[in-house]
């Protein structure tokens, strides 16, 4: 318990964990705004035979964490690598000897800020492109809220993830590249491919499986194997992270 207080201590006091959320909120906002004008505009230059079709706001948050997964991404693994890039990681030892308790305390404060920092950025995409779409946004209650926590969950899973190998690399710049890879280069590039095994392997990916999670594809997997996928991510991610820690630093 005491591990976790520390943890969350750690969390709040550093300037970079209110920067990245700075940065997150803006970005999300701009992204909403565009795909709210983006919608209307779709909607009021019609191809001839095309229908206007409505959309609900909920989509906007899962399109725009998409992209603003990288910056959340950034969030969770700022909170092992500072550490290593300040040195601060031999007091974190000193009073955690037993190392899986000090992954396992980082990812007990993570995980509840991951969902809710999943929320207020699909909540933000929600509204700012609800409010540009005008009157072609769908602001269906239930439906919404389905949205918002598919989002959380999907930060969710991807931070863990990201620490996870963050105590494998242990640099920000390793870490957040291999982050980018997985969540969205590698599996856009395989989703588009024309071979069956290769968009397989794009949707067993972090980022593939959660694409088809927030979308709802069934093709190639189902959304709930998608978040079964997704989970086995961040667990195999924090238990690799608590093996190499446990090796590494003994």
């Amino acid at each position: 318990m005491n591990a976790v207080g520390s943890e969350w201590t750690k969390l709040w006091t550093v300037r970079s964990s209110w920067l990245n959320i700075a940065a997150a909120v803006l970005l999300t906002t701009l992204l909403g705004v565009q795909y709210g004008f983006g919608l209307a505009y779709d909607n009021t230059h019609l191809q001839p035979g095309d229908l206007a079709e409505k959309q609900a706001v909920g989509d906007f948050g899962s399109s725009v964490i998409l992209i603003v997964q990288v910056v959340v991404a950034a969030f969770a693994l700022l909170t092992v690598t500072s550490e290593y890039a300040t040195g601060s990681i031999r007091s974190t030892l000193q009073w955690t000897p037993v190392r899986r308790n000090v992954v396992l305390a980082k990812a007990i404060v993570l995980a509840p800020v991951l969902f809710v920092y999943g929320l207020l950025m699909a909540g933000i995409a929600a509204v700012a492109g609800g409010l540009a779409a005008g009157s072609w946004a769908d602001w269906s209650g239930r439906g919404f809220v389905v949205d918002l926590l598919s989002v959380g969950f999907y930060a969710t899973a991807a931070g863990l993830f990201t620490a996870g190998i963050a105590w494998v690399v242990r640099s920000t710049a390793g870490t957040l590249t291999a982050a980018f890879l997985l969540l969205l280069v590698v599996p856009l590039m395989l989703s588009q491919s024309s071979l069956r095994p290769l968009i397989w392997i794009g949707a067993l990916l972090p980022g593939g499986a959660g694409q088809n999670y927030l979308t709802g594809t069934t093709d190639p997997i189902s959304p709930t194997l998608s978040a079964i996928v997704l989970v086995a991510w961040a667990v195999g991610g924090l238990a690799l992270g608590t093996r190499v820690l446990s090796r590494r630093d003994a």
